[in-house]
């Protein structure tokens, strides 16, 4: 088997949140408040991702050492018949792609353009709403992500076959804090183990009320060569970073037929594998403590594709993208 690097050799790494909401829709922060809160707390790029409302604050908040990705979270949704009650909800982002994603959009956002959202009573087909939702985005030049299924209530047929979308959010601070309802690893699995390529990002979806703790408690580490735009979605698209809700990765990858993780102290490593029955493998401490900084799983050889999760005893998890073990890299 073919030695793969899981990140690249060369770079820094560049702390951010894609998923952040202020005072422009439903956050009790003005952007800059929010911008200050995530410089402070070692982040280096944000994306501000209101409801249904865009923004390009690039040229009031960039600087040397941090950086705005600008877009919207845009949303469809299904209430029951009397309109009372949301039953289901489609929320993508759409950040703004790179030069040639921007070139190539048949049409453009401008800052602070507020979209049309589409409702539905009674019943939807949940799939074709997610499509077009995501076929909109991607039509302003945008990245597209899926976010919090299970706290939107949907299916997994609702929006496991989508075409265009670049990551699954499987991890959301928000959610997890406010109803349990923001891990999202089995669709991810799912999806995996089903042969669709799908990255994964962790994020805050902070809103900043004080009900409960929703902010830099979710987020991606991105290895780039520098802090730009341009580069850091290039990174982003090809995987090249990790996700986090409070556990460091410091290299992975796969020499020898032997995937390998290098991490700061945590309780267990997880390696996670598709499709056989028992493919994978977990390692936890021994002494119950944040212990453990490496770890090693032999591939059996008929794995389609591994990754890995590292936690502490805490909770906190890094969750690496998946390695494809298909032809090209056998």
């Amino acid at each position: 088997m073919k030695n793969v690097e899981g990140f690249s050799k060369t770079g820094n790494w560049y702390k951010g949140n894609l998923h952040c909401h202020s005072t422009n829709s439903d956050g009790k922060l003005s952007p800059k408040e929010v911008v200050d809160l995530f410089k402070e707390n070692g982040y280096s790029f944000l994306c501000f991702s209101d409801h249904d409302i865009y923004t390009d604050y690039r040229s009031e908040f960039d600087s040397e050492d941090f950086i705005i990705l600008p877009g919207l979270e845009a949303s469809v949704n299904l209430f029951d018949e009397s309109g009372k009650h949301r039953m289901k909800v489609h929320h993508i982002h759409g950040i703004l792609g790179t030069s040639e994603m921007e070139e190539k959009a048949e049409k453009k956002f401008a800052h602070l353009e507020r979209r049309q959202i589409k409702n539905y009573f009674g019943s939807w087909d949940g799939k074709k709403a997610a499509q077009e939702l995501c076929d909109e985005m991607r039509s302003y030049g945008m990245i597209t992500t899926y976010n919090h299924p299970i706290w939107s209530r949907v299916s997994y047929p609702e929006f496991c076959d989508l075409e265009g979308i670049w990551a699954l959010e499987i991890f959301n601070y928000n959610t997890v804090n406010e109803s349990n309802t923001g891990y999202d690893e089995v669709y991810w699995d799912e999806m995996l183990r089903d042969g669709k390529k799908m990255l994964a990002f962790a994020s805050d979806d902070n809103h900043n009320e004080g009900l409960f703790d929703d902010a830099c408690g979710g987020y991606m580490v991105v290895k780039s060569d520098r802090l730009d735009r341009e580069e850091i979605l290039r990174n982003m698209l090809k995987g090249n970073y990790y996700s986090s809700s409070g556990v460091a990765i410091e290299d992975w990858g796969i020499k020898d037929g032997v995937v390998y993780v290098k991490c700061e102290n945590v309780y267990r490593i997880d390696f996670v594998a598709g499709n056989c029955v028992n493919d994978g493998i977990s390692l936890m401490s021994k002494t119950r403590s944040n212990e453990l900084t490496y770890g090693e799983y032999k591939l059996k050889g008929h794995e389609k594709y591994v990754r890995v999760k590292c936690s502490d005893i805490y909770g906190r998890t890094a969750w690496t993208n998946p390695i494809y073990l298909d032809e090209r890299q056998i």
